[in-house]
């Protein structure tokens, strides 16, 4: 799950939002869940009466680039609309995940990034295979070794697609970041090289530059041996690429202060790469996602710098670490004097730490799964804030009650006591979930409407069909009563 970082009082190194993949102020793409199922099918449950729909799930940015993704945490909601940040697999269920490369590989190897679903067809033994069918094939697939259910698509092509995934899988790596500045905050004496800030892309031109207040008070970006880089407006005269680093250079004697780097570029997010939801307290988290084909997109990572000219001088960063059970905060001090770290979390006290001039020392504040923190750290010039929320597992897996409903029903109002339990990563969506519908149990492939009519929590567009149906309900007769039950992230389906 993301950590976001706000400043609460002047003066303090202002790391940003310390990332879970190590990057600066809003590392990597970000983007907004889309209505409904674009392609997909129904999947059925570990043989019980769930039949789930599954397949492409879209993630739309602001200049209208898409993202095409997958669900790798089948029993959490999505929340409509909810915002998403591309993240490392460190701040995931991946991270603990020994199945979590054969997840990169099911994506490379299967749609959409493998488009052409003549060549996938043959490859698998279908013929004629549908887009429905392979989304639904390959989001089966996932959930094999995302949650650890079985997974069977309805349709017999889906499900055949799956089977192949699933008994030729191998382990890929996790895939690069498409742009992360690395360590989020450095400090430093005034006058002196503070850095190095790492890029890391996967384009080969990235832009940077430094906050207009900075610059103006003289500050500059410089290479490891000092030569200025920057123009007086702050921005790199040429950009930089992977693996180049940033330095950062407050004049001599300068007064204690903070500067912000931004970098930018058109760079690939590449098919693999994590996206959690934006947010901090749990009703607002919605489910992970992973990317399902790569994309170029404008993405932008930032980083901070802090100096004085005497005395401590610290940049403090945090991220949620699922190997760690909790956030890691790490505290550098480039300064000549010692300085004691003070931390709470929702207002409790958490163990201090000291740190020596040029030393880097870090502390673990464990969080429990599903939690929210509050992590308040003091520094020698003030107050920064990391919130978030631990999103480190799947949600469990239960056995459904028989569905007594003989056909569609959408729930109009879903009632919140009796959602499934959410374990993690917020969004920053604060409306309830969309409501989950119920198809027919005839029902073997995807609607004509290409599979969006499909259950998905994360639509946000509930279908008027209640009262109607609720109408046809009353005249039938026979006084039943149907309980209008708010469903996890994935619709059931009566077998």
């Amino acid at each position: 799950m993301l950590t976001s970082s706000v400043m609460v009082s002047g003066g303090f190194v202002l790391a940003g939002a310390a990332v879970a993949d190590g990057g600066g102020t809003g590392s990597g793409a970000t983007a907004t869940l889309q209505d409904g199922l674009k392609v997909g099918g129904q999947i059925k449950i570990n043989d019980s009466d769930w039949n789930a729909g599954g397949g492409l799930i879209v993630l739309k940015n602001a200049d209208g680039t898409e993202f095409d993704t997958y669900c790798i945490d089948l029993n959490m909601e999505t929340k409509p609309h909810a915002k998403y940040q591309e993240t490392a697999w460190s701040g995931t269920s991946l991270a603990t995940n020994p199945d979590a490369g054969k997840i990169n590989w099911i994506l490379q190897n299967s749609y959409p990034q493998v488009s052409d679903l003549g060549k996938l067809g043959s490859e698998v033994g279908v013929d004629s295979l549908t887009a429905d069918e392979a989304a639904a094939g390959t989001q089966a697939a996932i959930w094999h070794f995302s949650d650890h259910v079985k997974a069977v698509p309805v349709d017999a092509g889906a499900a055949t697609l799956a089977s192949y995934l699933i008994s030729h899988v191998q382990d890929v790596k996790e895939p690069a970041p498409s742009l992360t500045l690395t360590p989020p905050s450095v400090s430093g004496k005034s006058g002196s090289l503070l850095g190095p800030i790492t890029v890391a892309s996967t384009s080969s031109s990235v832009a940077a530059s430094l906050d207009a207040t900075s610059s103006a008070a003289g500050v500059v970006l410089t290479d490891k041996n000092g030569n200025v880089l920057s123009d007086q407006s702050g921005n790199l005269t040429k950009p930089v690429k992977g693996g180049d680093q940033l330095f950062v250079k407050a004049p001599a004697g300068a007064n204690a202060g903070t500067a912000t780097i931004t970098a930018k570029a058109s760079a690939d997010v590449q098919v693999g790469r994590a996206f959690t939801s934006l947010g901090y307290t749990p009703e607002n988290h919605s489910q992970t996602l992973i990317l399902a084909g790569t994309q170029t997109d404008t993405v932008t990572a930032g980083a901070s710098a802090t100096w004085a000219p005497a005395g401590p001088a610290l940049a403090i960063s945090a991220l949620m670490d699922c190997t760690k059970n909790g956030v890691v905060v790490t505290a550098t001090n480039n300064g000549d004097q010692p300085y004691t770290v003070t931390m709470t979390n929702e207002g409790a006290t958490v163990p201090s730490f000291s740190v020596a001039p040029g030393q880097t020392q870090t502390s673990v504040v464990p969080v429990a799964e599903g939690k929210a923190y509050d992590i308040k750290v003091t520094g020698p010039k003030g107050q920064q804030e990391f919130q978030g929320i631990r999103n480190c597992q799947v949600a469990p897996t239960h056995s459904p009650s028989p569905s007594t409903s003989a056909g569609p029903v959408t729930s109009a109002t879903p009632s919140s006591s009796s959602s499934r339990p959410a374990t993690a990563a917020p969004s920053s969506s604060a409306s309830a979930s969309s409501p989950a519908v119920v198809a027919p149990s005839t029902s073997a492939s995807p609607t004509a409407t290409n599979g969006k009519s499909l259950a998905f929590t994360g639509g946000g567009g509930s279908t008027p069909l209640i009262a109607s149906i609720a109408g046809a309900l009353v005249l039938l007769g026979g006084g039943a009563v149907y309980t209008m039950r708010r469903r996890g992230r994935h619709s059931r389906t009566a077998a």
